[in-house]
Parts: structure tokens; sequence; C-alpha cells
């Protein structure tokens, strides 16, 4: 009887130790969510500022440069914000008479890792268009910030429509982390059920080998592994950027706006090579890597069916020699860009 006391009081002792540990590190961790959104980091407070509507937008009227690389694929990239925020080097004024506006957004793939903002689709698409029709100038509004995601989107149009009056607003939704960070974004992100699945995440990253470390992570790995670990997630994310997408038409159609959805797949989903590479190192099945595919012909479904105008931009992304990512980080390069640009200068026809 006495051992099982002394087993009985260790075992509590234990546990409490346990639930100490437990809570402690959900404020950690808590804590270190809420942090993100102040945007009062170094790296972040030079760039993005936070914003009632939008969550965050970025600061207006900077110009910094990044030199960054692998010893094989160096650049020295240039960030430069106009009047409003957006990676665009010219002001944004009063709309004048003959002026076609379109507005983009999208996340840290359409704001551009790019030496120059003219390189962005955005701009590529402006040019064409200006090039071929004198009818209109054309002014296509490169709105894309980093870590963006649908109720950033939505957010955004509420933010800008009225001041801006676009003819077209276009959402370059990215599938490799849109959908994991749909649920981060909400006010309940700091959850016990959203705080435990961070931290994880954030332990499964710890224990990684270096090998798995070298691959990027946040640019299609990280949903791939997330929802492989919590798959009832799935639906719940799928249902919000649905939420917030029929926010969206539903503005743009009160505001006679047309909407445009493109969808940029991660590198994950375009180059096999890498694929099977990612597939080997992380020791993961077929079902696993094709998580993202599947989110986004769930999401493509929802589209045709809502009658939502859109373009998968992964054929194009796929039939080319050219290397459309970067190594260092897996954003979409410059020859991505060029090709998206003439993608949808080809493929939209404006009125």
């Amino acid at each position: 009887m006495k051992y099982l006391r002394l087993i009985g009081i260790n075992l509590l002792v234990l546990c409490g130790l346990l639930l100490i540990l437990a809570v402690i590190g959900y404020f950690i961790e808590a804590n270190r969510i809420k942090t993100f959104f102040t945007f009062t980091a170094p790296k972040q407070a030079t760039y993005f500022q936070p914003d009632s509507t939008a969550l965050f937008i970025h600061k207006p009227n900077i110009h910094l440069y990044d030199n960054w690389g692998t010893p094989e694929q160096k650049i020295s990239t240039e960030r430069r914000t106009n009047n409003l925020g957006f990676r665009e080097d010219a002001d944004i004024t009063t709309k004048q008479e003959n002026e076609y506006r379109i507005l983009v957004t999208g996340d840290s793939h359409t704001d551009g890792v790019l030496k120059h903002n003219n390189q962005s689709f955005v701009n590529v698409w402006e040019e064409k268009l200006n090039a071929s029709d004198s009818t209109y100038v054309y002014n296509c509004m490169n709105g894309g910030v980093g870590y963006y995601t649908f109720r950033n989107y939505h957010g955004f149009l509420k933010k800008y429509y009225q001041e801006l009056q676009p003819e077209v607003f276009l959402i370059n939704i990215f599938t490799g982390n849109d959908f994991r960070e749909a649920a981060i974004f909400e006010d309940d992100r700091t959850s016990i059920a959203n705080v435990y699945r961070s931290l994880r995440m954030r332990f499964r990253r710890k224990f990684q080998s270096d090998a798995q470390k070298a691959i990027p992570y946040n640019q299609g790995l990280e949903q791939t592994l997330f929802f492989e670990s919590f798959p009832a997630e799935k639906e719940r994310t799928m249902n919000i950027s649905k939420q917030y997408l029929s926010q969206i038409k539903a503005l743009c159609e009160q505001e006679n706006i047309r909407l445009i959805i493109t969808l940029l797949p991660s590198k994950l989903d375009v180059n096999p090579t890498f694929r099977k590479e990612v597939q080997k190192l992380h020791n993961l099945d077929d079902e696993t890597m094709s998580i993202n595919q599947e989110l986004t012909t769930q999401l493509i479904a929802f589209l045709k069916a809502e009658q939502f105008e859109y373009i998968d931009l992964k054929p194009a992304l796929q039939n080319t020699s050219e290397k459309v990512y970067w190594d260092q980080d897996l954003h979409i390069n410059k020859n991505a860009h060029r090709i998206i640009g003439e993608l949808l200068y080809k493929k939209i026809a404006l009125e």
C-alpha cells in the first residue's frame, strides 16, 4: 500500500508538471502568433503595417534592397512601393477619363521576388495591353502582399475599391499555402486547438534532418505536411476559402467590377523531379503528395459551380523548358512572371 501511494503521488506530480509545461507552451506559442500580427519585428516593421480592413498592408513609399540567393543563383532585389504601398514605381492619383484600371492582389508570389517592379506579371500584362490598344490607358496595379490569403483578399478589395474604382479585380491565389493560412488568419487563431496544431508543426520542423530542412518549407511543403497531420482541417479551410470568395464575388457584382481568379501552383505541383526528391526525402506516400492538387481541384469545382471566371496557371508553367522558380525560396522567378503576364494578355479579353 505504501508503494502504491508513492506511485500515485509521483504520477500526480508528473501530471501537474506536464500540465504546467502545456500551459507555458500554450502561452508562448499564442504570444508568438499574436506578435506576428502586430508587425513589430524588425524585418516586418520595415515593410508592413497593420490595417483594420485588410489586416496588414505594405508601408507606402519605401525603397529597400535585398541581396540573397544561392552561390549558383545570386540575386539583388529592389522592393519599392508607391504612395499606396503597392509594388509600383509610379504613384496612383485621380482616375483619368480614359484610364482602365485592373487591381491585382495575391501573396508574396504576386508581391514579387524580382529585381525591379516592372518585371512582375502585373506590369508585363500592363505593358502588352498599352502596346496593343491606344483606346485606353491601362493601369494594372500590383497590390500583392506577402502572407496574404483569402481573408486579406476580401479586406483588400473592401479597402480600395471605392478609392480606385477598378474595372477588373484579379486575385492570384497561391495553391501552395493559401489554404493552410486561411485558418491561421481567422480571429480564433489562438484557440487551444489552433495553438496545438501550430506547436505540433513547429516541433515536426525542429526534428527534421538537415537534408529535410534544406528544402524551403513555406512554399508548398508545409501545407502538405500540415494536412497530412490534420486531415480534418482540409474541409474547414476550404469552407473558409469559399466563404471569402463568395463575399468578394458579391461585392464585385454589386459594384460592377469584373472578378478574375488565377490559380498559381507550387514547384511541388509543377516540377516532377523536385516532387520526387521531396517525396523520397520526407518518406511521403502518393496520397499525401497530392494534397495540394486535391485542394486545388476542389476549389476549381467550386469556381465552376458558382460561375467564377478563373485561369489555372499550372499548364503554362509546366509546358516550358525555362526554370520558373527560384532555388533559394521557391517563389516564382522573372521567367514565370513573364509567362503569366503574357498568358493573361492572351487569355483575358478586356472590354
